[in-house]
């Protein structure tokens, strides 16, 4: 039985509209390009987030998964939606940064290699509720945070979810049945 969360009925995905800012692109276009990523930037910023990409890295991160969009643009197919596309981009680097920071701290464990100094904390991370959602988001498991974000906060569908995450619609969820379970358990060990 397929349930939906009433803000992705609410929100218009712009699928028509994104193929023919692709093919804009494709044609030369400049503003096709400023278009899209104007329309993506800032979920892509709030998703590499979400995944658990520190503060620091963040707009790097995020300007790192445009070049790869504006790179692969080309050759995009649309056998899926522009926007379950360039999410798998951004997964796929946000998963990359992560295994790049866990060799980074193993390494710097190493006795001949000395530790880098801790990085200033951002301004803007200061917002308590937003460190408190970091804090539970980062409890959850990758593949759990992963569908919470897109479901709760992008507000993708399960089906297009389950094309970014490459599992069955079933398995999105279980993965955000229990993601949401997990969170309110963490929630009110943190605010009791």
């Amino acid at each position: 039985m397929n349930q939906q969360n009433p803000a992705e009925s609410q929100r218009p995905r712009p699928v028509a509209d994104d193929q023919a800012l692709v093919e804009r692109f494709r044609n030369g276009d400049p503003l096709a390009w400023r278009t899209l990523y104007e329309r993506y930037s800032q979920p892509v910023f709030r998703f590499v987030s979400a995944l658990g990409v520190p503060p620091e890295e963040r707009e790097d991160a995020a300007q790192d998964v445009f070049v790869a969009v504006f790179r692969g643009l080309r050759q995009f197919r649309g056998e899926a939606q522009l926007s379950t596309w360039i999410y798998r981009i951004a997964a796929r680097h946000a998963s990359h940064l992560g295994r790049r920071r866990r060799m980074r701290s193993f390494l710097s464990i190493l006795p001949w290699h000395e530790a880098e100094p801790e990085p200033q904390p951002d301004p803007a991370e200061k917002a308590s509720e937003l460190r408190l959602l970091d804090r539970l988001l980062a409890k959850l498991s990758p593949k759990k945070r992963m569908v919470l974000v897109l479901f709760e906060i992008e507000g993708l569908g399960v089906n297009e979810i389950a094309n970014v995450m490459g599992c069955p619609p079933n398995t999105v969820w279980s993965r955000l049945r229990h993601a949401r379970a997990e969170l309110v358990k963490a929630a009110r060990r943190i605010t009791t």
